[in-house]
């Protein structure tokens, strides 16, 4: 291990030497980039699936109340992804943190400061949001309607699982490959940026104009600052993936247990 905390073998030269040598294809990590995006319309469609046999008239949106619950379906199969093209590499999921062992530990140290780091990209995200909707809480909030088992299971599963495999996904997997491909840091940020926001387009999916405008754009300024505090701060997964519990941690208890109480 180097003081640079990124792991030399997922780094951008040696993720673009192994390529060359190995004689791999690129397009698994370009057929990826929406990945989770589509994995999140599956997750939701077989939720509505189930409501429809119910006898739903409105499977779609009844199933889109549980976004909080079955987007770990959107978890696994990320998650499954990574093993398979990680594996296709020679290497394995763990190396996509950049730290292993004690190492990872302290880098939770840096959560604080990468929760400043971010602030202000959550706080344009924030004034997009309420550009749209005011002083009311957004449709993916307000949406939810979950029993209490389900709606703890939302505060103390969901968020955890979540944003592990969000950052893997997007920062671990994805920016170093894109960055390879091109040879340029600032096409890989574009482009992960563009689509990390746009898998918020599923999450859930509502067909409603304005809900899916303002979605987007303030998941673009969040996701857009994530990805720049990564990069100009030696990409340390781990506090970000500590930011990401906590701005997670507070969705769900936003949207699953707060109802519960009132």
């Amino acid at each position: 291990m180097t003081d640079n905390p990124v792991v030399k073998e997922n780094a951008p030269s040696a993720i673009a030497t192994r390529y060359s040598k190995s004689g791999l294809s690129w397009w698994p990590v370009i057929l990826f980039l929406p990945g989770r995006f589509v994995f999140a319309v599956v997750a939701q469609g077989l939720v509505a699936g189930l409501f429809a046999l119910q006898g739903s008239s409105d499977a779609w949106r009844d199933a889109a109340a549980w976004w909080p619950v079955y987007s770990t379906i959107t978890d696994l199969l990320c998650l499954l992804s990574l093993i398979w093209l990680t594996r296709r590499e020679g290497i394995t999921v763990l190396s996509l943190f950049g730290v292993s062992g004690k190492p990872a530990l302290r880098e939770l140290i840096w959560t604080p400061a990468y929760l400043l780091a971010v602030a202000p990209a959550v706080v344009v995200g924030n004034v997009i949001t309420q550009a749209f909707y005011g002083s009311g809480l957004p449709p993916m909030i307000t949406i939810v309607d979950l029993p209490p088992v389900w709606a703890l299971y939302s505060l103390i599963v969901w968020p955890l699982i979540w944003v592990v495999a969000e950052e893997l996904v997007y920062l671990g997997y994805l920016l170093p490959r894109v960055e390879a491909l091109s040879s340029k840091t600032w096409v890989a940020v574009l482009v992960v940026t563009f689509f990390w926001g746009l898998q918020h387009l599923g999450i859930p999916f509502i067909a409603d104009e304005t809900y899916l405008i303002s979605r987007v754009m303030a998941a673009w300024a969040v996701t857009g600052g994530m990805t720049l505090v990564f990069v100009l701060w030696r990409r340390r997964l781990i506090p970000l993936i500590g930011v990401h519990y906590i701005a997670d941690l507070s969705t769900a208890f936003l949207a699953g247990v707060l109802p519960l109480l009132n």
